[in-house]
């Protein structure tokens, strides 16, 4: 017998129960098959936008403001 699920990945709950399910041999998981809620790829679209109209920020932008936020978990 197989059995499919499907589990909302962005509850903490669900991640938890996925992960414990991983640790049972009798459990098979095929990765890959994921999809987006039509939420997430909305969110996706605007993203994308905002970069397509000049509104990102430069990576070596973002990583300085965090170092200088956060120097503890740097490494130099």
């Amino acid at each position: 017998m197989r059995i499919s699920i499907d589990i909302d990945t962005t509850d903490n709950k669900a991640i938890a129960l996925v992960n414990y399910l991983k640790t049972l041999d009798f459990i098979k998981f095929e990765e890959g098959s994921y999809s987006l809620s039509d939420l997430q790829k909305q969110a996706i679209d605007i993203g994308l936008k905002s970069l397509e109209n000049g509104e990102g920020i430069p990576h070596d932008q973002i990583i300085n403001e965090t170092k200088a936020r956060y120097p503890e978990l740097f490494k130099e």
